[in-house]
């Protein structure tokens, strides 16, 4: 019975995708939203075409969110590297990730937005966006586990809040995290945020 929920809540998620140009849906652990963007990208003066639309597998998206790991910087840094995402968030980011890429435009990158529990009344946000350049996925950060606060009122306010106007590839570092490359991915030169990964590899 929960499956049948499950498959019943994607498939309204994907619905209203296709109706309003954008993911939005309150999970009962936080929330995710995916969607599109039009945002140029320039490597070595030119600007990229995007590999879009993508095929791409649940399997494969779901090992390259369960491997993307930073490090917090700061006086009262842990010493280990953490998760960028849960599992519960993965869970719920990856089909909507994967039907993105496969409807996303050549000038489209695809966004994620996530919130995830942490302590009592507070909670955790990631933002990036991902695009598909040749063979290499891409994806850059402009918030890993930032804090928030909120109260009830505002819990109900966050499902409509997208960062809109955010451009992570205009930041190259963070003071408080940075990104740790897993097995199979490199930075982007110069980024501390933009992880590159190429997918003709197989992904450990």
């Amino acid at each position: 019975m929960k499956q049948a929920i499950l498959a019943m809540e994607i498939v309204c998620t994907l619905f209203s995708f296709r109706v309003c140009n954008i993911y939005a849906y309150a999970y009962e652990y936080g929330i995710v939203a995916v969607g599109h963007k039009e945002l140029p990208v320039r490597k070595s003066g030119h600007r990229i075409r995007f590999n879009h639309p993508y095929e791409l597998t649940e399997d494969v998206i779901a090992k390259v969110l369960s491997n993307i790991h930073y490090r917090e910087k700061g006086l009262f840094k842990r010493i280990r590297t953490l998760n960028v995402f849960q599992d519960k968030e993965t869970k719920q980011l990856v089909p909507l990730i994967v039907h993105a890429f496969s409807v996303a435009t050549p000038a489209q990158v695809v966004t994620v937005s996530s919130y995830s529990e942490r302590l009592l009344l507070t909670d955790r946000h990631n933002y990036c966006v991902l695009f598909m350049d040749d063979r290499n996925l891409n994806i850059v950060f402009s918030h890993v586990h930032k804090f928030q606060t909120y109260n009830d009122i505002m819990s109900e306010k966050k499902k409509y809040y997208y960062t809109a106007s955010e451009n992570p590839l205009k930041k190259r570092r963070s003071g408080f995290w940075k990104l740790v490359p897993s097995a199979g991915q490199q930075l982007e030169p110069g980024h501390e945020n933009w992880l590159v990964i190429n997918l003709s590899k197989e992904i450990p």
